[in-house]
């Protein structure tokens, strides 16, 4: 390996430690003050760090959120068992804090944001409607990584022939009803094999395989 490419690799590493470091000190001021009490020098405290190399690593408090909501899926894996696997995963991890934003004023003021027309009393402000953007893009871009899995399925003749971006919208969909449902069954622990049930599920359905070649 060329000079060049170790030091880029060592920079890579430093600038993600960084960047996690904060994420992890953000989420702790969130956890005692709340999203909307919460500024960028709370989090430069908390991370023990000036302000200036805060912003160096994260363009502000909805830029912040944003990266905490989406850092746990930066790592998911190439195959779909392990894809469900880790998205229950990071779900259950990040339980407590989507509880704590879901009291959040704030918050709230932007989930409404879904249900309000653009230019009606009460629309969200143009900041808000970014914010809310972003979201849905790091959505798209989780939606593209279990189309990614699919697609190298079909190509290989594992899957079957399908839309791969359709069928990822639907399994994502099918996790995040899962992990909804969760909420429901707080102090409840994740079963060990929900994410072995779920992927069996996805790929077979519920159709029986007796009926394999017969009309259903």
């Amino acid at each position: 390996m060329k000079k060049t490419d170790v030091r880029r690799e060592r920079e890579l590493r430093r600038r993600e430690g960084y960047r996690g470091h904060i994420l992890q000190a953000a989420k702790r001021v969130i956890l005692r003050t709340g999203y909307s009490a919460l500024t960028m020098d709370d989090v430069a405290r908390e991370a023990r760090l000036s302000k200036a190399t805060v912003y160096k690593y994260v363009a502000g408090k909805g830029a912040l959120l944003l990266e905490i909501l989406g850092h746990s899926f930066d790592h998911l894996r190439e195959r779909l068992g392990l894809l469900v696997e880790a998205v229950l995963r990071s779900g259950e991890d990040m339980s407590h804090f989507n509880r704590v934003l879901g009291m959040d004023k704030a918050i709230l003021k932007l989930m409404r944001v879904f249900v309000t027309a653009p230019g009606r009393a009460g629309a969200a402000t143009p900041a808000d409607r970014k914010l809310l953007a972003m979201v849905k893009h790091k959505r798209q871009e989780m939606i593209e990584v279990g189309a990614r899995v699919l697609e190298a399925g079909i190509a290989s003749g594992e899957f079957r022939s399908m839309d791969p971006r359709q069928a990822a919208t639907f399994v994502e969909a099918a996790l995040q009803g899962y992990m909804h449902m969760r909420v429901w069954q707080s102090g409840t622990p994740l079963s060990p094999t929900a994410a072995e049930g779920l992927t069996r599920f996805i790929i077979e359905g519920i159709r029986n395989p007796d009926l394999s070649g017969k009309e259903a």
